[in-house]
């Protein structure tokens, strides 16, 4: 096994599939939806991860009254919040960093966010980008360049952690290092190193206190 080195000052993570799981909650939420609209669900599931949900619904209804049906779709999933668990080995990386190295950016309002958070069990960051904070979601730079700025870091000296393809092309478009992780073999264009788990991930720091993260490639 070999391994690579990112030196950095803040890692920015996506929330829904890098931090928490979620997954049944947001597809049973989208699955109502669909069914309640007459659309083929196989289809929106293709495009809600990684997006904010004001995108996809203007993609299947461009006519609807958009701040009524995310009202709709985000009351769904609060309901559902405390089914939220922790993805496998991401905690021992938040206990590795300080609370100033870490940020989350996600698609996900914030109460919701908020809610995900606590019911996994893991602290609340310093700085949060959230579903309305930015007005361009991902493949947007705009959150990732945001979630610098709030922690006074430059994006060059972020890594960026996600799990689907528009997280690492935002990440990329905002000139940040991004880990890929994912189960599937195809790894996004412009990934910097691309892990199936959190275990292959680890904080070593110098006697300076600067951090590096370690990603152990199989």
């Amino acid at each position: 096994m070999t391994s690579q080195r990112l030196p950095f000052k803040a890692i920015l993570f996506d929330m829904d599939g890098v931090l928490v799981d979620s997954n049944p909650a947001i597809e049973a939420s989208w699955q109502l939806w669909a069914g309640k609209h007459g659309l083929d669900f196989a289809e929106v599931k293709a495009r809600i991860h990684g997006r904010k949900a004001v995108e996809v619904v203007r993609h299947f209804l461009p006519g609807a009254d958009i701040e009524a049906v995310w009202a709709e779709l985000i009351e769904q999933e609060m309901a559902s919040a405390h089914l939220t668990i922790p993805i496998p080995g991401i905690a021992t990386i938040l206990s590795a960093l300080q609370r100033e190295e870490w940020a989350v950016v996600t698609s996900a309002p914030l109460e919701l966010a908020q809610a995900r958070m606590t019911a996994a069990g893991h602290p609340q960051p310093v700085a949060w980008v959230t579903a309305r904070d930015v007005e361009r979601g991902k493949p947007a730079p705009d959150g990732f360049l945001m979630g610098a700025e709030k922690l006074g870091v430059a994006p060059a000296d972020c890594l960026v952690i996600e799990d689907a393809g528009p997280g690492i092309a935002a990440a990329r478009a905002a000139g940040m290092r991004a880990i890929y992780i994912h189960a599937q073999s195809e790894t996004p264009a412009g990934t910097t190193a691309h892990i199936t788990g959190h275990d292959q991930l680890s904080i070593e720091r110098d006697a300076s206190g600067a951090a590096t993260l370690r990603v152990a490639i199989r």
